[in-house]
């Protein structure tokens, strides 16, 4: 039973009886007989107040962090009782143990970035075949749907979906990586087959403090790149990203492959040739990838046109990276671009919603000032008249993006309706004002701008205004179905109450 802590610091504070391991869980609610109990010390609940409750359920094995009165606990005589300290960085360990380290027995492929993970999560599993896929929008083993609570699952869930994914046959596991995840050490027990890096601008800066911790936790998933005699990982880098330049200007390594809009140098680089009714056709060059990488390669030519079901600059950011993800892989380019060619649309993310008003509504998941703008700027450069934005601010959240995000609005709305985003505990109204500063620094006009706090009867507003040939954004939330406000989440889908509002309800 000790097996679980190969590689793992340990004190045994009570040896108990002899027992087989049916099971590991944090959670006290999910113990049963001959489980494992892990006592962890989390921000919100302490897991050292349910060690009695686990005992009670059956749990053979308590692992804490902190140094227990074994004898405080009823019927713990036969129980046994180890401290591990910083439990939440071992567990993925302790648990790769458990279940014989899944991680090896699948290619891993790991998304970090501000903006970008969940589309470019999405465009690799329709590229990759029979893959599993885990992030802010769920989870997914391949035909098998679960819901999610954080965007990187706690280490030992991380596991459990590993081992299910190689259990069930998935060849891929694909999932976006959390600067939380990394900065915790959620993800210290895998190594990469492949590492994308998408871009970096504010955010959860009321987690990390600074821009360079921010960076600091992302680029750490390059060091964690899978190095063995079957495979070396890549990692594939957005150049054009001024925090992507420095990372790959550390690691301009063999095993590094650099993606552009901007650079003709880069390994590879992309073009959008012009947008369609239904997304736009680009243009890929592999030219500088082939030289470097190409040996291998059969029937790879230099340069792609083809048409894809995603719009805007960022997307072909997207697109580059998944295509070089998948190259590294070992999948070939004519594969690559049958499977995009035939790609559906992303949900949550510049999700347009049908209508016969002539008007272009789009529902989209952006949250920063940068993934407004590159969501703003693309719509505005294909609406014949008005763009009007509606959008808001999370609570308990950072608050210095907050009057970033209204300068962004600023430079493509014709009209802007601020409203609640997931104001959480916080006063709507405070988060609100904090996001009109912004507009009233870039001196946007008064007459050209509302608030409207309650949501719904925000989006009902914004499509009151729409006329021909307008276009409406309501970002934000994209995907989501809830709302948070204070400590109650309820259900609230803009894309529900845009058709709910078109069908004259």
């Amino acid at each position: 039973m000790y097996k679980i802590f190969k590689d793992v610091s340990y004190k045994l504070l009570q040896e108990g009886e002899n027992f087989e391991i049916r099971g590991i869980e944090y959670d006290s609610r999910k113990i049963e007989k001959d489980f494992v109990f892990v006592a962890m010390t989390g921000s919100a609940v302490d897991g050292h107040d349910f060690i009695q409750k686990a005992i009670d359920s059956g749990a053979k094995m308590i692992v804490c962090e902190k140094d227990v009165n074994v004898k405080e606990y009823r019927n713990a005589d036969s129980v046994t009782f180890v401290q591990v300290e910083d439990i939440r960085k071992k567990l993925g360990i302790i648990a790769s143990n458990y279940y014989d380290y899944p991680q090896n027995k699948i290619k891993i492929v790991g998304i970090t970035g501000t903006n970008g993970k969940t589309t470019s999560s999405f465009i690799l599993e329709n590229i990759l075949e029979k893959t599993a896929r885990i992030g802010t929008t769920g989870n997914r083993i391949l035909d098998e749907e679960f819901e999610t609570v954080n965007t990187t699952p706690e280490s030992l869930e991380l596991i459990k979906l590993i081992d299910k994914s190689v259990k069930k046959g998935a060849d891929y596991f694909i999932m976006e990586v959390s600067s939380h995840a990394l900065q915790i050490g959620r993800v210290d027990m895998l190594k990469f087959d492949s590492a994308i890096f998408t871009n970096l601008t504010q955010d959860h800066l009321d987690f990390h403090k600074t821009m360079e911790n921010y960076f600091n936790a992302k680029k750490k998933i390059f060091s964690m790149l899978r190095n063995n005699k079957n495979h070396t990982g890549s990692g594939i880098i957005n150049i054009d990203d001024e925090y992507g330049a420095k990372i790959y200007l550390e690691n301009n390594a063999k095993n590094f492959i650099s993606i552009s809009v901007k650079d003709e140098d880069a390994d590879i680089w992309g073009d959008i040739l012009n947008y369609t009714n239904n997304g736009m056709k680009v243009k890929i060059n592999l030219k500088n990838y082939l030289e470097k990488y190409g040996k291998n390669l059969k029937n790879t030519e230099n340069v792609y046109r083809f048409e894809i079901n995603l719009v805007g600059e960022y997307n072909l950011y997207n697109i580059l990276g998944c295509i070089a993800s998948a190259l590294s892989l070992g999948i070939e380019m004519d594969f690559i671009v049958k499977k995009l060619k035939t790609m559906p649309a992303v949900p949550g993310r510049f999700e347009t919603i049908k209508n016969d008003l002539d008007v272009r509504i789009v529902v989209d998941f952006a949250h920063t000032d940068d993934g407004l703008l590159n969501i703003g700027k693309t719509l505005k450069q294909i609406t014949d008249n008005q763009v009007i934005t509606i959008f808001g601010a999370g609570g308990d959240r950072d608050h210095d993006k907050r009057p970033k995000m209204a300068k962004a609005a600023t430079k493509f709305s014709d009209y802007i309706i601020l409203t609640s985003d997931n104001p959480r505990t916080e006063n709507p109204i405070k988060i609100l004002a904090d996001i009109e500063k912004g507009l009233i620094a870039e001196k946007y006009p008064f007459d050209k701008y509302i608030i409207i706090a309650d949501r719904e009867k925000a989006i009902r507003y914004g499509m009151r205004l729409l006329k021909k040939g307008d276009s409406l954004l309501i970002a934000g939330k994209g995907h989501e179905t809830y709302q948070i406000i204070g400590n109650e989440k309820t259900h609230f889908d803009d894309r529900e109450v845009v058709r709910k509002i078109l069908a004259g309800k």
